[in-house]
């Protein structure tokens, strides 16, 4: 993966001689006592600075700086992207079926943060006003086919669902030739700060863009983070299939942990995938967590048919059962399930 890099180092002899004095200089003593901060020591400044906070509506608009040693040397462009596994990208519109479709967009969609799976949350620098970051990637090995999944599970058996699609989820096949994706974002707005970003395919005929911003709360034992007013998700095109375009909208999540001293994401709401082209769409509710014992990080689903025109299905219980294709369940941080219509066994 490369990115550009604009600043230029400055070499030891340009730097002035008068930089350095024995005044300024440090003992061997006294470099050996300086420690960075460790992370319990980073969350207890954080949070005295989050305090301040209570009550304004948006602390994403609000100008203020955080200590350097704060923040992830990460500019934000870098950091949020939404291909932690780009063949479940590249892997978008093989299927023929409308359904095989959604769900490919689907899994892609579950392994777009697995950033928060695999690391942890941080809070990278942000980029200055028209300052851009772009990547690809060459993509030697495609996820497995949807529809050779379903083929192979028994229409009559949920545990066959479940095994069959843990076990081969997990088993990649290698392509002719590598595939690349390009990935393209720019600062559009400093504040509030809000990012466009582009992802393009030429190969496989698919390309995604949208705007990112977050919207964030301090509620007093954890941050609330929701969509900015810029923000309606993210939209697929799949170029081959006559311009069909998903949007996936996104959950609020919450950051918690900052009292224990160890950060975590938790999601507690809704979201949604539709395809007016081919009238499918898809509500995931992410469960919300209890204040006691192990988070669980649940999610259902369901992919139903809708139509465009009256689209009045916000909730998993407002679709009707006639109209269900497929039902999610799982955690979305390990394994998600499908079972199919019209037994879901």
């Amino acid at each position: 993966m490369a990115s550009t890099s604009s600043p230029s180092a400055l070499e030891a002899s340009q730097l002035p001689s008068a930089a350095i004095t024995p005044n300024s200089e440090l003992s061997a003593a006294e470099a050996a006592t300086e420690k960075p901060p460790d992370d319990s020591s980073k969350l207890r400044m954080f949070l005295g600075i989050l305090r301040k906070f209570i009550g304004v509506k948006d602390i994403a608009s609000v100008r203020f700086s955080l200590p350097a040693q704060l923040l992830e040397p990460t500019p934000n462009l870098e950091y949020w992207t939404y291909l932690d596994r780009p063949e479940t990208f590249t892997a978008i519109g093989d299927s023929d079926e409308p359904l095989d479709r959604m769900l490919e967009v689907l899994r892609f969609w579950f392994t777009k943060d697995l950033k928060y799976v695999k690391g942890k949350p941080c809070k990278p620098y942000n980029s200055t006003l028209g300052e851009f970051f772009r990547c690809n990637w060459e993509v030697s090995e495609a996820a497995p086919s949807i529809t050779a999944l379903r083929a192979a599970v028994p229409s009559s058996s949920k545990s066959s669902v479940k095994s069959t699609a843990s076990a081969t989820s997990a088993s990649p096949k290698p392509t002719e030739e590598p595939i690349r994706v390009s990935f393209l974002t720019e600062q559009t707005s400093h504040h509030p700060p809000v990012s466009a970003f582009f992802v393009e395919c030429p190969a496989k005929g698919l390309s995604a863009r949208g705007f990112d911003q977050l919207s964030a709360k301090f509620t007093g034992t954890s941050i609330k983070v929701t969509p900015g007013e810029h923000n309606l998700g993210i939209f697929i095109t799949l170029h081959k299939r006559d311009d069909e375009q998903y949007q996936l909208t996104h959950p609020a999540a919450h950051l918690g942990g900052l009292l224990r001293g160890g950060l975590s994401v938790s999601v507690g709401d809704q979201c949604y995938t539709t395809c007016p082209k081919t009238r499918t769409k898809t509500i995931l509710h992410y469960l919300e967590e209890g204040w006691l014992g192990k988070a669980q990080n649940r999610v259902e689903g369901v992919v139903f048919k809708y139509d465009p025109e009256k689209d009045d299905k916000v909730r998993i219980a407002d679709v009707p059962e006639k109209d269900v294709l497929a039902r999610i369940t799982g955690n979305w941080k390990e394994k998600v399930f499908v079972s199919f219509a019209p037994n879901f066994k």
